[in-house]
């Protein structure tokens, strides 16, 4: 996400964020201070528009709102990678990329819905469960690439035509060293369907205290 070069005046959203500035009062009135990017305790790095205050207010002006979703969508994705940040409650405790604490901003739970909508015609996020707009997993790396790294790993480990519990899969031993180490059980069957439909796998439902399971072809 780039930032442009500081123009001469404060930028209005309509000026498509170019350039955010905040406004400083000194004894010879208000100047405008460049922004900079904020990089957080865990090592990521916030843009400099993540402290511009009306960053966090969604925009009347159709093509200014639709500039800034884009950068909303980056943002949360990128972070989220950065995170291992899988799912998003919009009825839970607001943190993270949604809360700049320094400058006393959320983004509020109707935006973090519309965000969220627009996320999900994208193809970055989805509703789970269906059919409601609360909780949503995100998708900074799609089910089908998740389906292929789990295939990669069984296919170098020689697993192949084995039965696996969906918690071997996550949280076994050899688990541990892979990228989809604690990934979430609905992200997880997700991508065991795409496998499902690719015919590299069958799901198999669980039964007494062994839980749902998956054959690999």
């Amino acid at each position: 996400m780039s930032i442009n070069q500081p123009s001469s005046s404060t930028p209005s959203l309509s000026q498509n964020y170019s350039s955010p500035y905040s406004r400083n009062s000194d004894s010879n009135g208000t100047v405008n201070t460049p922004l900079r990017p904020i990089k957080s305790e865990s090592g990521f790095e916030f843009p400099a528009i993540w402290s511009f205050p009306p960053f966090f207010t969604l925009q009347p002006n159709p093509s200014t709102l639709s500039h800034q979703l884009e950068l909303w969508r980056t943002l949360v994705l990128k972070w989220a990678k950065h995170e291992r940040v899988y799912e998003v409650n919009v009825d839970g405790e607001v943190g993270g990329v949604f809360d700049n604490k320094k400058i006393k901003r959320q983004l509020l739970p109707p935006s973090m819905k519309r965000l969220l909508t627009e996320m999900v015609k994208n193809g970055e996020a989805a509703p789970d469960p269906p059919k409601q707009d609360t909780k949503y997993l995100l998708y900074w790396r799609k089910p089908d690439e998740w389906g292929d790294l789990i295939y990669t790993w069984v296919t170098e480990n020689g697993l192949n035509s084995s039965i696996m519990t969906f918690y071997e899969i996550t949280d076994g031993d050899l688990s541990h060293v892979t990228e989809f180490y604690e990934l979430p059980t609905p992200l997880l069957r997700k991508a065991l369907e795409s496998l499902v439909k690719r015919g590299k796998a069958q799901l198999l439902e669980g039964k007494g205290e062994i839980g749902e399971g998956v054959r690999f072809l």
